[in-house]
């Protein structure tokens, strides 16, 4: 549940998306089971703030309410390292 997107590009190098992912500020965790990054700055609940997940095509970002500052910096972060996205909503 919440607003979701597509930071649409080719995933060349899953680990390296996987490091530039846990580098975004409010990464809270991985779920291997979900293949789930979250991300929490402010949600004191169980939910966090937002999730993304590498695809084949890019990454798959979840905003739950108040997450989309980390929708910008995960793609700002994509972008330093030369992997140029567009942002698209779902």
């Amino acid at each position: 549940m919440g607003y979701e997107y597509m930071l649409d590009f080719e995933v060349p190098d899953r680990v390296e998306a996987d490091r530039v992912l846990r580098a975004v500020a409010g990464f809270a965790g991985y779920s291997p089971e979900f293949e789930l990054y979250s991300f929490r700055r402010q949600a004191t609940g169980p939910m966090p703030d937002a999730d993304a997940k590498i695809e084949r095509s890019g990454i798959y970002v979840c905003d739950h309410g108040v997450g989309y500052p980390i929708v910008e910096d995960i793609l700002a972060a994509f972008s330093a390292v030369g992997l140029c996205a567009r942002l698209r909503e779902l």
